[in-house]
């Protein structure tokens, strides 16, 4: 029992990891970046530099899952979850000990800017090697419970990274925060590395890879984008709400209400980690029942609530009230936690195993990169376009969720049928030994 269990965190290890990385840098880009990085900026064009820092990691994300995906579908997913999470770590422990601007000038955000593109190249290819893992692993009819506990990683890492960052913020004076508070969040993730190396180092290579894939000849790279096309276009769309939907979330509502709500930086942070761990506790509970409502029904109720989210939540903070703001918050965090439980199956089992790594990590980082990474910057711009009304950002939730649905209606014998072709794989095993 304990081998399986340390199996199962296997996947999700690489995504929480992720998520607190992606998370901090969030979350500073909101608070603290604009301030040392780009201090000769006004305010909000220093905010607005600041994601579009952000944003920089998520051009390296498509690239990292063409990398890592031909890696982990020619020589094993292993190969990909343990190579890529080295190098996540890496990338995130330099950045907390960068100089500011004050003390390297224009280097400081050059190199700032060069650090999330290796952090996204990471994060880019750990993701289709840690679905692939984790699903393929998965004991027969609990495809849903393993692939989604990989989605369910990310929320968790989401609060971690907001735990750290919270009482820093509260403990610590304002200028004792920008002057090297900040940088604690960065280089705590260093035990989260350990921690995740120990469990993914004992983990043996997925079944699938070593029974359907191993002994086959390996597809070119066009070939696999010639035969998966559809899926990957597929992917892409149902992608469109979920990505931005994480970001929107954690990233921009924080900038939001500091910003235009006029609520205090604590108390937003506050409000954002008890929303999550809230809504933590019921994603937990949709694991359970993922394999026996279904991850598309759940994926398309989780997008419908996502699309009310976003125009209730820019209400909510204009009201100030905590209750409000916290059911709000607390609503949209259920619709985004249970968006990323049902996708990640979903994702993986529309590709073969041969292209399984590739196929759906490209498909889904571009998303994430063209939709996700630029959701803090996108909704600055609509909300300083339209003088600051919130409306805006939330209409473009709404198209994205629609074309998510669209996705959802248009997939569905697709999906039907590549479930009903996977076969039960052996039972999990730890390196060595049976679990």
């Amino acid at each position: 029992m304990a081998g399986r269990v340390r199996l199962l965190l296997a996947g999700p290890v690489g995504a929480c990891l992720a998520n607190y990385d992606f998370g901090i840098y969030g979350t500073l880009s909101a608070l603290v970046f604009g301030k040392v990085f780009f201090p000769s900026l006004s305010p909000v064009a220093g905010t607005l530099a600041s994601f579009g820092t952000f944003a920089a990691g998520f051009v390296a994300k498509p690239a990292g899952a063409l990398l890592f995906g031909r890696i982990g579908d020619r020589f094993g997913r292993r190969t990909v979850v343990v190579s890529a999470l080295v190098l996540m770590g890496t990338a995130t422990l330099a950045i907390g000990a960068l100089p500011t601007f004050a003390v390297a000038g224009v280097a400081a955000p050059v190199l700032l800017t060069a650090l999330r593109l290796v952090q996204g190249l990471a994060v880019g290819g750990e993701w289709g090697g840690a679905a692939a893992f984790a699903v393929e692993h998965a004991p027969d009819r609990r495809r849903g419970l393993w692939g989604g506990a990989v989605g369910a990683g990310g929320p968790v890492g989401s609060i971690l990274a907001a735990l750290t960052v919270l009482p820093l913020s509260t403990v610590l004076s304002p200028q004792q925060f920008l002057t090297w508070g900040w940088r604690i969040p960065f280089l705590v993730s260093a035990l989260f590395v350990l921690a995740g190396l120990w469990i993914r180092l004992g983990a043996a290579e997925s079944p699938v890879f070593r029974a359907e894939v191993a002994d086959r000849a390996r597809l070119r790279l066009r070939e696999v984008f010639r035969a998966n096309g559809k899926e990957m276009l597929l992917v892409f769309c149902l992608a469109a709400v979920p990505t931005t939907g994480v970001y929107l979330m954690n990233t921009y509502a924080l900038a939001y209400g500091v910003s235009h709500a006029g609520l205090a930086r604590s108390a937003m942070l506050g409000y954002t980690t008890v929303a999550q761990v809230l809504a933590l506790v019921i994603a937990a509970g949709l694991l359970t029942v993922a394999d026996r409502i279904g991850v598309l029904r759940l994926l398309a109720g989780s997008v419908v609530l996502m699309i009310a989210s976003g125009w209730v939540l820019f209400a909510a903070l204009d009201t100030g009230r905590t209750a409000v703001i916290l059911t709000a918050a607390t609503i949209g965090q259920v619709a985004v936690n249970g968006m990323v439980v049902a996708s990640v199956p979903l994702y993986v089992l529309l590709f073969p195993p041969r292209a399984r790594v590739t196929g759906a990590g490209f498909s889904f980082k571009v998303s994430d990169a063209v939709l996700g990474g630029t959701a803090p910057l996108i909704a600055g711009l609509l909300l300083s376009a339209t003088g600051g009304g919130s409306w805006s950002v939330s209409a473009w939730v709404s198209l994205l969720g629609v074309l998510s649905l669209a996705a959802c209606f248009a997939g569905r014998a697709r999906f039907r049928r590549a479930t009903s072709q996977v076969a039960p794989v052996p039972q999990p095993v730890l390196e060595g030994r049976s679990a």
